[in-house]
């Protein structure tokens, strides 16, 4: 009997030893994204052309980088490793559609004339707003901590973010000189990788949680501009939704 009792402090170092684990997790979370920084704007103004007073299209936004947050939806799978006193790492992979809003305050309208071959701009005061909108893959690798036992526990994670932006696009509609109508669907170029910095938490009840991360960017959407000055504009995106562990 002597013996068992003898195994019980062993046992008992063991346990923290034994509690090492790997999990499997399923995220979907609605996004709120927007940028930052000095060359970010609330709003900005419309470039359009017409050839002798017939409009041909291609309108776009002077600066589509806009500081209001706009509504996207993403997609994630990570694996997590529980290790001794609770130390998590994890490698995660997602997927954003993401979009942020510009308000439009004026129209800037050229009218080029062919039997002049000049072009004469006037700006009139306008309403609406364009969207910005971006998808996205991005990988985290955090590390953390986690706190509680039974059935509600916590995860706070923090670490590096790398996304590639593989697609973007302008849209948006709104009014200008007495009612006439502006429109804008413009493709626009990708600017590549960003470098983000991401904090992540996630509040577990059995194998279901609610999470919660943000992301600020490191690297400007406007590094890759040429001509003029660096413009600096950051993304930040900000997630909530549901996380599900399958193990």
């Amino acid at each position: 009997m002597k013996k068992y009792i003898y195994l019980l402090p062993l046992l008992a170092l063991a346990r923290p030893a034994c509690a090492q684990h790997f999990e499997v997790v399923e995220r979907a979370a609605p996004n709120l994204s927007w940028y930052s920084g000095p060359d970010a704007n609330s709003t900005s103004f419309i470039n359009r052309s017409s050839d002798d007073g017939v409009y041909k299209g291609g309108a776009y936004t002077n600066s589509p980088y806009g500081r209001h947050a706009g509504l996207g939806l993403g997609l994630g799978l990570r694996a997590l490793y529980v290790g001794k006193r609770a130390g998590l790492l994890v490698i995660d992979l997602g997927y954003d559609w993401q979009r942020t809003r510009t308000d439009i305050v004026a129209v800037s309208n050229v009218d080029w004339s062919r039997q002049s071959q000049t072009g004469t701009q006037t700006q009139y005061a306008a309403d609406g707003e364009t969207f910005l909108h971006s998808q996205n893959i991005s990988l985290f690798a955090g590390y953390g901590h986690r706190f509680g036992e039974g059935l509600w526990h916590f995860d706070i994670l923090a670490g590096p973010e790398i996304t590639t932006t593989f697609g973007s696009r302008e849209s948006g509609e709104g009014t200008f000189n007495n009612g006439r109508t502006w429109v804008t669907d413009t493709r626009r170029s990708s600017f590549g990788l960003d470098g983000r910095l991401r904090g992540d938490f996630t509040a577990w009840h059995g194998r279901a949680g609610i999470n919660i991360s943000y992301s600020t960017g490191l690297i400007s959407a406007q590094s890759g501009l040429l001509g003029g000055p660096l413009r600096k504009s950051f993304g930040q995106v900000l997630r909530f939704g549901i996380a599900y562990r399958l193990n």
